[in-house]
């Protein structure tokens, strides 16, 4: 999903003084000397001036009265300097001398969120339970530590509370929803960020924190639309953008996903994640010259990640450039032996280029590795068929039609080699199959044709050779191999 907001509470923001005013107890309480102090360190911690904050919280220190509020000031300066064990122990001693500390009780349970002592977090907030629940620092605690220690009942009861919070930032409510979703409470993580937009409706924050919910809540429209809205306040959102394109080619929409990524690119060129994203989307619709470039880029910026050189791969294979593609694949194949996509890859491209007995080691490889695949059984068939052993090449494609029945080229080839067998009948059929399943094939329909003009039906034959022929021509602005590159299971 994407990013809602933070997971629990930051180190730098909520774990920042903003909880410093609850820290200091009423000036009656204080002496005169060390509540000056401390109001000093407070407004000084707040301007990001942690040294002379600490100066001036070590001046209270020494006083009895304002000994505690002290050690509360100064543990929460020393988690500000990610000095984690000393503040811890500091903020222990003021609770200690002073159990009635909330923001000292609130500084020290977020810090144990933040380290992941969730039942120690949960044992500093009990007796102050109350206050925490009317305070948006200490929902957010005790929302993560009831869904860390499994207690989903107590986190969704913190609804209610969060409901009588009143105006709360939009980054609060990210944050908040972003437990509960990560928590497995979805609906309810959705309905804070929906509540939250009601009151406002422009916040960047809230509507991109909301696509990512509903791709959790897996409603991938709705997440789509919250991005638009996110976008809409903010169009330069290189994040939204990214975000929204991997949605939309996930379901298809490929010219919507080619404009997100197009936007994404205009606004940061040099990104290698965004360049993929374009190169492989043109991939799937088949703009080989607008792919191509964008993708030798990622693949240099990114020499040691496979998916840049794999999809360059695809590219090159599209522009029928396989022994390019080849160079790219067998350093791939070389480091991860085992993979057996990239084997199948690699074997294809071998298959392209009609190294044959190369092309059958790569591919019976891939398929001992995964015998569940599509692509890599039919590829080794029609290696089989064209070093002249029919008989392999039938029983190949017959069990994979066995697993498969609707996979057209399987269709194609067995048809093909029926044919050839002047196994007529069986032929037919399987050749209507493939034209069915893939209308625009100019092989399947093309063999029809031969099969129609060898039974005598002449002027159905004619139409349908002259059908393949308009394919053809149709079928030679574009390519389809790197489409089962792209996904080996087509």
């Amino acid at each position: 999903m994407g990013t809602l907001g933070n997971v629990e509470p930051a180190r730098g923001a909520a774990l920042s003084l903003a909880v410093l005013l609850c820290v200091l107890p009423p000036a009656a309480a204080l002496g005169a000397q060390g509540q000056a102090a401390l109001q000093r360190a407070a407004a000084l911690v707040q301007e990001g001036r942690l040294q002379e904050a600490d100066e001036q919280a070590q001046l209270a220190l020494s006083d009895p009265a304002t000994r505690a509020a002290a050690c509360s000031v100064l543990g929460a300066i020393r988690v500000q300097q990610d000095r984690l064990e000393e503040g811890a122990v500091l903020l222990q001693e003021a609770i200690r001398l002073d159990p009635h500390l909330l923001g000292a009780r609130l500084n020290l349970a977020q810090l144990y969120t933040l380290q992941g002592k969730y039942k120690r977090s949960l044992e500093v907030a009990k007796p102050a339970l109350a206050a925490f629940k009317q305070s948006p620092d200490g929902l957010l605690v005790l929302a993560a530590d009831f869904l860390k220690t499994g207690d989903r009942a107590s986190a969704k009861a913190l609804l209610e509370d969060s409901r009588r919070l009143g105006d709360v930032p939009a980054a609060w409510s990210a944050s908040f929803a972003e437990l509960l979703v990560k928590g497995g409470l979805v609906e309810e993580g959705v309905d804070v960020l929906e509540r939250a937009r009601k009151a406002d409706p422009s916040s960047y924050e809230l509507a991109f924190a909301l696509g990512g919910a509903y791709l959790v809540k897996g409603d991938p429209s709705r997440a789509l639309e919250a991005y638009d809205a996110a976008l809409s306040g903010e169009p330069a959102s290189v994040t939204a953008l990214r975000q929204a394109a991997a949605v939309a080619e996930r379901q298809g929409e490929l010219e919507r996903s080619l404009s997100y990524w197009t936007r994404a690119k205009k606004l940061a060129a040099d990104d290698p994640e965004i360049l993929l994203g374009f190169g492989r989307v043109c991939l799937k619709m088949d703009l080989l010259e607008d792919a191509e470039p964008a993708l030798t880029t990622a693949a240099r910026l990114k020499p040691g990640e496979p998916a840049y050189q794999y999809t360059l791969a695809v590219a090159k294979v599209g522009k029928k450039q396989y022994e390019a593609a080849q160079g790219l694949l067998e350093p791939l194949v070389a480091k991860r032996p085992a993979d057996a996509q990239l084997l199948y890859a690699l074997g294809s491209v071998l298959y392209m280029q009609g190294h044959l007995a190369e092309a059958d080691a790569r591919l019976r490889e891939s398929v001992r590795l995964d015998a569940d695949q599509v692509a890599s059984p039919y590829y080794l068939a029609l290696v089989a068929r064209d070093q002249g052993r029919d008989a392999e090449a039938i029983e190949r494609l017959e069990e994979l039609l066995r697993r498969y029945p609707d996979h057209a080229s399987s269709c194609e080839a067995l048809g093909g080699l029926m044919m050839n067998g002047q196994r007529y009948a069986e032929a037919e059929r399987l050749l209507r199959k493939a034209v069915e399943l893939n209308p625009k094939s100019v092989k399947a329909n093309y063999q029809l044709g031969l099969l129609l003009a060898r039974t005598g039906r002449r002027e159905e034959a004619d139409k349908q050779l002259e059908l393949a022929k308009s394919l053809r021509e149709e079928d030679d602005a574009t390519s389809r191999l790197q489409l089962r590159l792209l996904d080996p299971e087509g």
